[in-house]
């Protein structure tokens, strides 16, 4: 969105402007007051500052600058005249966007979603810098607003939404995924809404070493069932980080392989020249649209010559689809809710589901991730292990340590001894096996020093990786 807005306001010198993030320290404002402000930046030219209200509870306020006159605005917004600087280049963005007051919140990168469950009350986001926390925010939208509102984001999403069609969910232009009400026909206190937004730059599997969320061993572990296009799943609760552990997974897939991805909701953001992305499409109330399942687009995909099929979430009977990919010799990937290696096994065994035994076998490893609380109200995520089925059994390869905060095993020796998936990854990828250790010491060493780089630059020395490794044979 903020694209398309630099191209349509050109300031002078020929060059755009850009809301760039500045941190600052926290300095004495009228409210709240100094010592209750817990960070400050600036998008732009908005402030915004994080604070602790009388409760101990975090809370959000931006400020604004001054307004420029509606006249100058909207002679600006017409094309009679262009931005003579910032504030009068925000206004104009502000005015277009079609997100009225939430405009502040939608251009602010430290903000992953937005909600108003009560029209008149506060709205509340999820911050990056309060993590798994919704976080009030200093702004109250009446019921008029919020009845405008949720027909202008329905809009932006290609939905209507009335009495008639009392609510609706769907993606804007600029990715963003939202969902609404209408009223008060199916919301009992009128008008609500639910925005999420994706990261435009997604995290890496070096970018979760660095943040601690699994060990270099583990990762290159994982690297190499990757490779071999072995069936993982992962695993965890609501908000532990399931998604964000698959798109991962997914940037370690060689370059020269073809992906599918399925998704109810698109966030996964592959890098891949091959990449297919397909997403459901719901039946809603007032359309006259076929459904298109999860299931439905599996028999699709598997008719597209894959070498990896990707589905964002396994719910149900397409669980059984995905399981016959793996027998295809297809590479698999999901995530699934589960709070435990053995309660997604019953759980995929029980209905809707019903996976068969056999099937189950085919299931390489589950990869469990966990939110862990700690001091302060804050969190943290963990793989708290990594188990294979092997047979009719769950081994435990890897596990975490709470109290230490620390991975086991912890020598790639020690980790080919525990695991037998591993063992058969390497046999696939037709290398010596007396070299195993050696390629996961190696492979660890390269994902610790590719922590921190930007997506792209990680894909890209994840090519030349694949490409020095075997050769001309994978150029693309």
């Amino acid at each position: 969105m903020l694209n398309l807005l630099r191209e349509k306001f050109k300031l002078g010198g020929g060059t755009s402007r850009d809301y760039n993030v500045v941190i600052e320290k926290p300095r004495l404002i009228s409210t709240p007051e100094e010592w209750r402000i817990t960070a400050h930046y600036r998008v732009g030219v908005v402030n915004y500052y994080l604070y602790v209200d009388d409760l101990g509870l975090s809370r959000l306020r931006f400020i604004e600058p001054p307004s420029p006159s509606s006249e100058r605005v909207k002679d600006i917004i017409a094309g009679l005249s262009k931005p003579s600087n910032d504030i009068e280049f925000y206004y104009a963005s502000k005015a277009l966007s079609g997100y009225g007051s939430l405009y502040p919140l939608i251009i602010d990168p430290h903000i992953e979603e937005i909600a108003l469950e009560t029209p008149g009350r506060n709205l509340s986001v999820i911050h990056k810098l309060v993590p798994a926390r919704w976080v009030e925010v200093d702004l109250v939208i009446d019921n008029a607003t919020a009845d405008s509102l949720v027909v202008q984001l329905a809009r932006k999403a290609g939905r209507i939404i009335s009495i008639a069609v009392p609510y609706a969910e769907g993606q804007t232009t600029e990715g963003f995924r939202v969902s609404v009400t209408f009223s008060r026909e199916v919301s009992r206190f009128g008008s609500s809404f639910v925005l999420r937004k994706y990261p435009e730059k997604p995290n890496t599997i070096a970018d979760l070493i660095a943040s601690r969320v699994l060990s270099p061993l583990m990762a290159a572990y994982l690297w190499i069932l990757v490779e071999a296009q072995l069936f993982l799943l992962t695993i965890g609760s609501m908000g532990a980080g399931k998604t964000t552990m698959l798109q991962a997974l997914a940037g370690l897939i060689p370059p020269y392989y073809r992906v599918i991805t399925i998704e109810d909701t698109p966030e996964l953001r592959l890098l891949n020249p091959h990449w297919d992305s397909l997403i459901t499409r719901p039946s809603l109330p007032g359309e006259a649209l076929v459904e298109v399942n999860l299931e439905d687009l599996l028999k699709f995909a598997l008719r597209r010559r894959a070498e990896y099929v990707i589905v964002g979430e396994v719910r149900g009977r397409e669980a059984r689809l995905l399981a016959q990919a793996a027998a295809l010799g297809h590479g698999v990937m999901t995530t699934f809710h589960a709070d435990s290696a053995e309660g997604a096994i019953l759980r995929l065994q029980m209905e809707p589901i019903s996976l068969p035994q056999l099937f189950l076998r085919l299931l390489s490893a589950i990869v469990h991730i966990r939110k862990i609380p700690v001091y302060g109200g804050k969190v943290r995520r963990r793989v708290y292990s990594i188990s294979e089925v092997n047979e009719d059994e769950l081994i435990t390869v890897f596990k975490w340590n709470p109290l230490e905060d620390k991975f086991t095993p912890s020598t790639a020796s020690e980790l080919v001894k525990a695991s037998v998936r591993l063992e058969e990854a390497w046999s696939k990828l037709g290398v010596p096996h007396n070299e195993l250790i050696r390629e996961l010491e190696n492979r660890s060493i390269l994902l610790e020093k590719l922590a921190g780089l930007d997506p792209e630059e990680f894909y890209k020395a994840i090519t030349r990786f694949y490409i020095s490794e075997y050769g001309e044979a994978v150029k693309l």
